[in-house]
């Protein structure tokens, strides 16, 4: 017996390597993702190729993982068998390529197969969605900007997402802190200064609704008191002046504004006789109005919780107050759908 053909008593040694061998070519290097697109959206399917790679997903698109001299069948296969799932660049021209039907109803055979979700479709732009594509919900960005559609993608592509809320979703898009209002009564004129402090409930907009109720024939100059934000009028043809607070920035949840306002009023027709109303529509902590009268024989105003509502009778007696100019009048979380008057 030569030395060349001794086995020793436990020495697997060369079996082991040969299921090394074995084992190594059916090592497949799974993806996370395969993007498919077609070429007119290139720079969309790049641009989701990059947000997922950046938020650690591994990523397989023609773009970058296929070169020249590849067989270009062989690694489409290649590239559907080892990822998890397709992102789908959802267009009216993807939904005309033939390589793109090709790719899409391999991998829905496979989803059909599993019962587990394999493809994603995120929608660039309006489609009109028939056959086996139609019930499967996509990803849609159209319309959006880039942080909200980084958003959508991001939560879509998600298998488990929290079971939580974002809080309660509330009705109103502020939370009034504080409004403070003086009134200088003239008698052809009025200034009104409205001074603001709130709680951003909503985000996501950088505008507040305002409104003013005044005569037609009669003219308001409005101005902003605070830097950063501006007037912006807005003609909605009704007996209201509407008007925007715009801010230089989006407004975020849970963000405390200030903003100040300054009105003045003609009274030239003498349309306005002895009063200021004050209608809640959006809770506020504390109102407070401050009534400058520059008539010196006014010696007596009166306040009065006046319903805004036909639902509402809870309409109370005036109040009568012996008068100091200027007049305070704070009220303590005023309630919704009545209006607060002061007349003299």
């Amino acid at each position: 017996m030569t030395a060349s053909a001794i086995v020793f008593p436990g020495d697997y040694s060369s079996l082991i390597i040969e299921k090394i061998k074995i084992k190594k070519r059916w090592i497949i290097k799974v993806k996370d993702f395969f993007v498919s697109y077609t070429g007119s959206d290139l720079n969309f399917a790049i641009w989701v190729a990059e947000l997922l790679e950046a938020n650690n997903f591994s990523v397989t698109i023609q773009a970058w993982d296929f070169s020249p001299g590849d067989n270009f069948v062989s690694k489409i296969n290649e590239a559907l068998i080892e990822c998890r799932k397709l992102v789908v660049i959802l267009s009216n021209s993807y939904l005309k390529s033939k390589w793109c039907e090709a790719e899409w109803t391999s991998k829905l055979a496979e989803q059909m197969r599993l019962q587990e979700r394999r493809i994603i479709p995120i929608r660039i732009e309006p489609i009109d969605l028939t056959g086996l594509l139609s019930p499967i919900v996509y990803i849609d960005i159209v319309d959006k900007g880039e942080d909200e559609a980084k958003y959508e993608i991001l939560s879509g592509i998600k298998d488990d997402k929290p079971r939580i809320s974002k809080g309660y979703p509330s009705y109103y898009s502020l939370e009034h802190k504080d409004i403070d209002i003086d009134y200088y009564v003239d008698k052809t004129s009025i200034v009104y200064i409205k001074t603001c402090r709130s709680k951003v409930l909503v985000g996501g907009k950088n505008k507040v609704h305002n409104r003013i109720t005044w005569f037609a024939d009669e003219t308001i100059d409005l101005i902003s008191l605070t830097d950063g934000v501006h007037i912006e009028p807005m003609d909605l043809q009704d007996t209201n002046l509407n008007y925007n607070v715009v801010f230089d920035h989006v407004l975020k949840e849970g963000e405390e504004i200030e903003f100040r306002i300054k009105a003045v009023l003609s009274n030239k027709k003498q349309h306005f006789a002895n009063f200021f109303s004050t209608e809640i529509i959006t809770p506020i902590d504390t109102l407070s109005i401050h009534l400058n009268l520059l008539d010196k024989s006014i010696k007596k105003v009166f306040t009065q919780k006046l319903s805004s509502s036909p639902m509402n009778i809870r309409t109370e007696l005036p109040e009568e107050h012996n008068f100091f100019s200027p007049y305070h009048w704070r009220i303590q979380k005023p309630e919704l759908n009545f209006e607060y008057k002061i007349y003299w």
